[in-house]
Formats: C-alpha cells, sequence, structure tokens
C-alpha cells in the first residue's frame, strides 16, 4: 500500500512538472460605452463623427485570444499568439477574424525571440503607451499621433511579418521587423529601441515602405519618439512623430504631431488627460493644424472590471482659419472586463 502512494505521488510530481511546461492559455475582453458626440465637423479620433445620436460602442477592442507556450530547454522556448476581435454590440465578427495578432515564435533566454506572422510594427509601441487612453475610446489621440502614416497593410498591424525582439539589457530592448510586400504591397521595414527603468520610458520608432506597387507611397516613412517619467503623483508624457508622404512623387510632404499628456493616481482610481496637435502639409492652402483635448477617469470596480467615463474635443484650423469645421466632442461612460 505505501509503495502503491509511494509512486502514484512521483508520477503525480512528474505529471505537474510536464504540464509545467506546456501551457495554452484562453484570455479575452470585453467593453460597451454609451457615447453622445455634438456633431461637430472637426475632426475627432474615434468619436461619433457629425451624428448627434446615442451610440453603444466599444472603447478598447474587444477580443478572445489564444496563447501558448512549450519549454523546449536548454533556455528555448516556442510560442503561439491568435486573436480573434468583434463588436459585443451587435455580434459582428472582425475580418480578418484574427484581425489582431497571429504569430508564431521560437524564444531563447538570453538571444531574444524571432516570430512570424502577423502582429504590430515596432513603431507602433512609443505612441500607444505614450497615449494616456492607450488608443481606446473618445478620449485616445490614436491614430492621430501617427500624422497620417499608415503600414503596409493596416494602420499600426503588418501581416507576412519576420520580426526580432531583443533580451531586456538593463531596461534597454530593441525590435526590428520587415513585412513582406508579396507583390501586392509595398515592404515594410521598421525598428524601435525602448528602454524602460525606474520612473523612466523613453522609445524612439522608425519605420518606411518601399519596393511596392504604387510608386506614389515608396519611400514614405514615420518617426517617432517618447519619453514619461513617473512622478508617483503624477506621470507626464512627451510624444512627437513625423510623417513623410507621398514620398514617390516630386512634392512630398511632411507631417508632423505632438502631444502632451499625464496621468494621475486620485481616488483609488486613474485621471486621464492628453492635448495633441498635427500639422498638416499640403503643399497649398490647405495646410492646417488639428488639435484635441482630452480628460478622462478610469476606477477600478475589481482586477478584471472597471468603469471608466471620457471626454475628447477635437478642432481643426484650415490655413489661417478654421472656416468650414466646427469643434467636435463626444463623451462615453463604459464598462470593461477581461478574462
Amino acid at each position: 500500500m505505501k509503495k502503491s502512494l509511494l509512486a502514484l505521488a512521483v508520477l503525480g510530481a512528474f505529471a505537474g512538472a510536464a504540464s509545467a511546461q506546456s501551457s495554452v492559455t484562453i484570455y479575452g475582453s470585453l467593453d460597451l460605452a454609451v457615447t453622445k458626440g455634438n456633431g461637430g465637423t472637426a475632426p475627432n479620433d474615434s468619436a461619433n463623427g457629425p451624428s448627434k445620436a446615442w451610440i453603444e460602442k466599444q472603447s478598447n477592442s474587444s477580443r478572445l485570444g489564444f496563447r501558448g507556450n512549450e519549454d523546449l530547454g536548454g533556455g528555448l522556448s516556442a510560442q503561439f499568439q491568435i486573436e480573434h476581435r468583434f463588436t459585443p454590440d451587435d455580434g459582428v465578427a472582425a475580418n480578418p477574424f484574427w484581425a489582431g495578432r497571429s504569430y508564431v515564435q521560437l524564444s531563447s533566454a538570453t538571444a531574444g525571440r524571432v516570430y512570424l506572422g502577423r502582429d504590430y510594427t515596432p513603431a507602433f509601441w512609443p505612441a500607444v503607451k505614450s497615449d494616456p487612453f492607450g488608443w481606446d475610446g473618445v478620449g485616445q489621440q490614436g491614430l492621430t499621433m501617427w500624422a497620417g502614416f499608415t503600414s503596409s497593410t493596416s494602420a499600426v498591424r503588418t501581416s507576412n511579418t519576420v520580426g526580432y525582439k531583443s533580451p531586456s539589457m538593463s531596461g534597454l530592448t530593441g525590435q526590428l521587423a520587415v513585412s513582406l510586400g508579396e507583390a501586392t504591397a509595398p515592404r515594410d521595414t521598421g525598428f524601435n529601441l525602448e528602454y524602460a527603468a525606474g520612473p523612466i520610458y523613453a522609445g524612439f520608432g522608425y519605420e518606411k515602405l518601399s519596393k511596392g506597387p504604387n510608386p506614389v507611397v515608396d519611400g514614405n516613412s514615420l518617426v517617432d519618439f517618447a519619453f514619461h517619467y513617473d512622478l508617483g503623483m503624477v506621470k507626464p508624457i512627451f510624444f512627437y512623430s513625423r510623417a513623410k508622404l507621398n514620398a514617390g512623387t516630386a512634392l512630398p510632404l511632411t507631417n508632423k504631431y505632438l502631444m502632451l499628456g499625464a496621468l494621475a493616481p486620485i481616488g483609488g482610481g486613474t485621471l486621464k488627460a492628453s492635448w495633441g496637435r498635427l500639422d498638416i502639409d499640403d503643399n497649398a492652402a490647405n495646410n492646417g493644424t488639428v488639435t484635441k483635448f482630452s480628460i478622462g477617469y478610469d476606477y477600478p470596480l475589481s482586477k478584471r472590471t472597471n468603469v471608466y467615463a471620457d471626454l475628447g474635443s477635437g478642432r481643426k484650423q484650415q490655413g489661417n482659419s478654421a472656416a468650414g469645421f466646427t469643434n467636435n466632442t463626444a463623451y462615453a461612460l463604459g464598462v470593461k472586463h477581461t478574462f
């Protein structure tokens, strides 16, 4: 009897070790808010446009994902991640179905990781980490931070990608990625450098399109830079980007974007605020500026559920006047649940 119990205990120990070497996690989030806009005509990223209707919609993109890890021994491991996106207010699935991330990778504890598939571009990370709203909801600065640049296959993700992410070296990491155009899109090449240690975060990103079927965008590029310093009672945030557009023409354009933001822990939640300005280069009288001010508050009800209230207000000035554009303001009250 004692030998049988001992054998079962040994087998159980081995089974536990084996299961710890390989794992698959199901995760996701659902986010919905009631939103209202004033119907203004100025740009206001992820607000309600010219509609004055009450609209129920997500702030953070709702998702269902699967990720897995297998320990290969010797400090090596393999991972995968696939992430589906959908809108929970109407149940409509995104197209493509795995519109989030879809990749497989090999990792080394000392040499970093190599991944293949669909993922965010390296230049995206300094931007999304700098928006106090995390590119979510009516308060986000969002794609305006891209200064008019788009990647080869979407706004911030690339498909058919081969990428490398370094391990952290005293807080410093680097990432390099190339999206293969496969004769239907331009090749998208980008890299970043990020430093995160103590109260400091600094990030630099670069992205460029080349060798595509459309010569107009051949050479389009993006440069962005971010710096944060956490003072404890408040974290000030600085972000700057510059996009070179229509590079394959005789009159290329250069757009510039600047954002100042802050995060502050208040009353058990987090106060969020940002101001951003996009300077539009159009080589003509259409030159102008787009500005946006946002303020919001997140309050966690638990580790998995939080409620929030956000407001974002956009303004556009064309040339030397704001004629033709009215300020666009929208607010949202919502709840987000993660699992």
